[in-house]
């Protein structure tokens, strides 16, 4: 049980990573004054550079950035029009679409957790007035016993009271 709360939290910790690189690396390909180094991805995503290099494909995108920014250099140098590459296009839609379902799916998880933690309070306190409910009951019990006693005791002090 215990396991499976770190598994948990691990996984959930891997995912907002991963969202963070995504966003950084999202600001980097849209923004050109932003250097595309995985120094500068680490200072936007606030993920360590050992992370970033460990996960590898975020270093390949910072590379694919960084071909991709060379090569509009080049077309600037010769003149070509800088009309977008259909596949560019594609592509940046492409990345906002994974960053739209990353979010959709941090919020599935969020609601997910409430929910079982709901579900958990529930069992919790049905639990509580069914102990609450037994405590009542004996005390309710209890009391007219004491009841009883009192009476009898009322009518013994009576009894010797009219003699």
């Amino acid at each position: 049980m215990i396991g499976q709360a770190f598994d948990e939290k691990n996984q959930d910790d891997f995912e907002d990573v991963t969202e963070r690189i995504n966003e950084a690396l999202l600001k980097i390909a849209s923004d050109p004054s932003v250097k595309a180094t995985a120094t500068e991805l680490s200072k936007i995503s606030g993920v360590h550079r050992n992370t970033i290099s460990n996960r590898g494909w975020p270093v390949e995108r910072i590379k694919q950035i960084k071909a991709q920014r060379s090569a509009e250099a080049e077309r600037r140098k010769k003149g070509d029009s800088l009309e977008p590459k259909p596949v560019d296009v594609l592509t940046d839609k492409l990345e906002k679409a994974h960053l739209e379902i990353m979010f959709w799916f941090k919020k599935y998880q969020d609601a997910t957790k409430l929910y079982e933690g709901a579900t958990e309070s529930v069992k919790y306190l049905a639990k509580s007035r069914d102990t609450e409910k037994r405590k009542v009951e004996a005390l309710e019990e209890n009391l007219e016993k004491l009841k009883a006693e009192y009476e009898r005791v009322c009518d013994l002090l009576n009894t010797v009271n009219d003699r």
